[in-house]
């Protein structure tokens, strides 16, 4: 979607934080900001070579992202704006959805209210029990590679890209619970990708994610706790769940446990 019919420039938004930002208080995206953006929320800093996203940062958030790396504060949320192209102008554009208009920027900016449910701006999340703050890097020397690396991987090289395909390409069942796997997500973490992927239409007919935060009901039965230690009480049960062949010798030892020896 052409950028020439927003309301409001994307350039004047925060990348990070998606707060409307004046000239003044605008950073551009210098490398210290790519490298400390990737070590603080793990994913790179992208879209800059989209038309449609903005170019810039606010001054607070390179600042409280600078007082981090240096072991000074945190920063005040765990997943950053995730920014994606808008559809459209009318009800999928964050930049032409945010009302600028008799603020005074000085004063009452924070007051400006943004769109919270679109499709192509998915807003901050904050930190809680399953998004904790991390700690800093003692370098960010190495971060440079890692972000060549990440760009090498994404490339339109990689086996199965189709650059003639702009369709999505929806998540079955099977799909979204290997993605929950590979990232080792925790039930709400799991939860939360579900809702949002949802949210975009993005899951096929039918899949399901609430059942995420019961998940380990159905192994609970299989394990027994004595004092600290947690072992498994039926191994061929368990191993029969998950479609492996039981070969007693090779678990002796949760046998032995299983008989309380």
């Amino acid at each position: 979607m052409a950028t020439r019919g927003c309301v409001n420039s994307p350039n004047c938004f925060c990348y990070i934080c998606g707060s409307y930002t004046v000239k003044k208080q605008q950073r551009n995206i210098s490398n210290f900001v790519q490298k400390v953006y990737f070590a603080y929320f793990g994913i790179k800093l992208g879209d800059q070579d989209k038309s449609w996203g903005p170019h810039v940062v606010c001054s607070v958030c390179v600042e409280e992202l600078r007082q981090w790396f240096q072991g000074k504060k945190s920063f005040h949320f765990a997943v950053p704006m995730i920014w994606r192209e808008p559809k459209n102008h009318s009800d999928d554009c964050y930049f032409c959805s945010c009302s600028v208009q008799g603020f005074n920027l000085k004063k009452n900016r924070k007051d400006i209210p943004y769109p919270t449910i679109i499709r192509s701006a998915i807003c901050p999340v904050p930190h809680g029990p399953d998004l904790p703050i991390p700690s800093p890097p003692d370098t960010l020397d190495n971060i440079l590679d890692d972000l060549d690396q990440i760009s090498h991987i994404s490339s339109d090289s990689d086996d199965g890209y189709d650059p003639s395909t702009n369709d999505p390409e929806l998540f079955s069942q099977s799909d979204l619970n290997d993605l929950v796997r590979d990232l080792g997500l925790p039930k709400d973490t799991a939860e939360v990708l579900g809702s949002r992927l949802k949210e975009r239409h993005l899951l096929n007919s039918g899949v399901s994610f609430s059942w995420y935060r019961f998940r380990e009901k159905e192994f609970v039965p299989f394990l027994t706790q004595e004092g600290d230690l947690v072992f498994c009480n039926n191994v061929p049960a368990i191993l029969e769940m998950f479609k492996i062949m039981y070969e007693p010798e090779e678990w002796d030892f949760l046998s032995i446990l299983q008989k309380g020896v």
